[in-house]
This record gives C-alpha cells, sequence and structure tokens, in this order.
C-alpha cells in the first residue's frame, strides 16, 4: 500500500494535548490499515508558538521523526533541542510535548506501536 501523506486530508487540531494554537494533522494510516501492532502514522505541521502539550501513553511506543524545523522538546520532565533529522522515542508511561518556539514551521512524522498486552 503506497499512500503520499501531502496528499491525506488535513484537520486542525486545536490546543492538542493541552497545548497551545492549531496544528495540521494529516492522518495518512490509521490502525485498521495494518496488520502488526502499529496504531497509525501520522505527518503534523506546527506553525510558529503552537505545541503539543506534555501528555503520557500507556501501552505504546511513539516516535517523532523531526522532517523540518526546530523546537523544544520535553521528555520526562527535562528539555531538548530538536530539528530535522532527530527522531525521538516516547516510551511507553513516559511523558513528552513539543513546542515551536522558533520562527518557522515544525513537520514531523509520528508513528505509534502498541505493545503486547
Amino acid at each position: 500500500m503506497i499512500r503520499n501523506f501531502l496528499s491525506c486530508e488535513k484537520q486542525s487540531d486545536k490546543n492538542s494535548h493541552g497545548g497551545v494554537g492549531t496544528i495540521d494533522v494529516q492522518k495518512v494510516f490509521r490502525r485498521k490499515d495494518f496488520k502488526g501492532a502499529w496504531d497509525f502514522a501520522l505527518r503534523v505541521v506546527m506553525p510558529p508558538n503552537t505545541s503539543m502539550g506534555i501528555h503520557e501513553h500507556g501501552q505504546n511506543e511513539e516516535m517523532y521523526i523531526i522532517l523540518s524545523g526546530e523546537g523544544l522538546m520535553t521528555i520526562e520532565d527535562k528539555q531538548h533541542r530538536v530539528g530535522k533529522g532527530d527522531m525521538i522515542l516516547n516510551s511507553p508511561g513516559g511523558s513528552h510535548g513539543l513546542f515551536n518556539d522558533s520562527e518557522a514551521e515544525i513537520e514531523l512524522l509520528i508513528v505509534q506501536a502498541s505493545l503486547p498486552t
């Protein structure tokens, strides 16, 4: 199966996970598209001064892949500068959030997989 994320329908997500502003989300693949443990694959565009609030996941792993831009990632109460090319693995039960404190958009892919129960 091939999908081009540039042609997928955009949805606006206001105050994502308690964050600030409105980000664009494109759901490229959803749970129903997979046979394995994958939950979703998303493309996200975050304008300047927007954020995905700090939040936790249960029994799943999530990876952020920064395609362009830079921002401030909070992982387990520690802040890290992230930018193009960075891949961030968010652990099960861990907390994380992303703030675009730059003057350019952040474009990223987010993929998530569930752990066996």
